[in-house]
């Protein structure tokens, strides 16, 4: 079913709600998850965290790597979401924000009237019967404001580590029970630890001061996850 994006209107969408689901299952096929610095510790626990670049623009984007092989996002193939964490992205459906204007910083609510969970009876309103916002779409809201600032600032944060040469490509081999062959996961890279380390000391003292520096351990950390991917992408072909 194609997306369906209209602006919030209180007329037209008066009598609408919002199902809450983790049913994550529309990133199924997507195993590479745009997240943003404010979320990397936390999610540092669960999945490799490394980073990719934009082949169009040279923007490098933090990714959360949720499967081994393309195409395949381990943890969306069931119905339920399986772990405590998930991306802050993920809440973000069936809600998006759009500019009005490419020149200015104003932003419309905009919703997709096809999506599933968009209901007629249960789930949360998003205006009450006064065509006022209610209290659950003023959250998400705020929600959605605050993830684009917080992307914002990543690509900032990315910018600022690939010009100190932080960033280094990274080939993750892999060897998998039911593969003869070693899988080669190409295209991303990772904080290059002994440029670190080798970096000018006002320079690695600006990190500290951008507070920047647990983030990056928690990247590097966050690699080890790597094994829980191998093990769980096993299961999954003992399972096929």
């Amino acid at each position: 079913m194609r997306n369906s994006i209209a602006p919030l209107n209180a007329d037209k969408h008066l009598n609408i709600a919002i199902e809450e689901s983790k049913d994550f299952r529309r990133f199924a096929e997507q195993h590479l998850i745009p997240v943003v610095f404010h979320e990397f510790q936390h999610l540092a626990t669960e999945f490799p965290l490394v980073f990719v670049k934009n082949s169009e623009t040279g923007q490098f984007i933090p990714v959360a790597l949720m499967g081994i092989k393309n195409g395949l996002n381990l943890y969306c193939q069931q119905q339920e979401w399986q772990t405590i964490l998930r991306p802050m992205g993920f809440n973000n459906a069936p809600l998006s924000l759009f500019k009005t204007d490419e020149k200015s910083d104003d932003v419309m609510v905009c919703v997709d009237e096809s999506s599933e969970l968009v209901v007629a009876k249960g789930g949360h309103r998003l205006f009450n019967d006064d065509k006022e916002q209610s209290d659950y779409l003023k959250a998400r809201t705020k929600a959605l404001v605050d993830i684009a600032s917080y992307s914002h600032q990543t690509a900032n944060i990315c910018q600022f580590l690939a010009s100190k040469g932080l960033l280094t490509p990274k080939q993750l081999s892999v060897k998998l029970l039911k593969d003869e062959q070693v899988i080669n996961i190409d295209g991303v890279y990772i904080v290059d630890e002994k440029q670190l380390n080798s970096l000018k000391n006002d320079d690695f003292l600006t990190l500290k001061e951008k507070g920047l520096l647990p983030l990056i351990y928690a990247h590097l950390t966050s690699l080890q996850q790597l094994a829980r991917l191998i093990d769980k992408q096993n299961q999954y072909d003992l399972n096929q």
